[in-house]
């Protein structure tokens, strides 16, 4: 089935304002859970169509890093997602001034690498 290309590109986005929308106007579990749903499907929407749109895929030697302290590829795709949502859970849970501080900077390094990773994966200008 195929969706017009402006359902299609902010479906990911439709999916964030759902989950956005259950927390705010409900609080039992059953919701916690289609939050969460929701929230992973948008995640692994966005994460899935950056894969496909790279214009700076690796080589085909450098699959395999040789630096053992780098992350696994599957984790510096949704990590940024994963400080989101811990930030998000903190600002709702609690109401103590250092835990909010650490959300609002947690919320800030996911939107830092994300921006960081849309402009890396961009085709660098040429001069021709």
């Amino acid at each position: 089935m195929f969706y017009p290309k402006c359902i299609y590109e902010n479906l990911p986005y439709a999916y964030f304002l759902v989950c956005g929308y259950l927390i705010a106007f409900y609080d039992t579990w059953p919701v916690f859970a289609s939050v969460g749903l929701f929230y992973l499907a948008g995640c692994a929407t966005l994460v899935t169509r950056s894969g496909y749109r790279r214009l700076d895929r690796y080589k085909a030697n450098e699959k395999q890093p040789n630096n053992k302290n780098t992350l696994p590829e599957w984790l510096y795709e949704y990590l940024p997602y994963t400080y989101f949502a811990f930030a998000t859970v903190m600002l709702l849970n609690t109401s103590l001034p250092s835990l909010q501080f650490l959300a609002f900077f947690l919320m800030m390094l996911a939107l830092r690498n994300l921006l960081f990773r849309v402009n890396n994966r961009r085709k660098a200008k040429s001069l021709f």
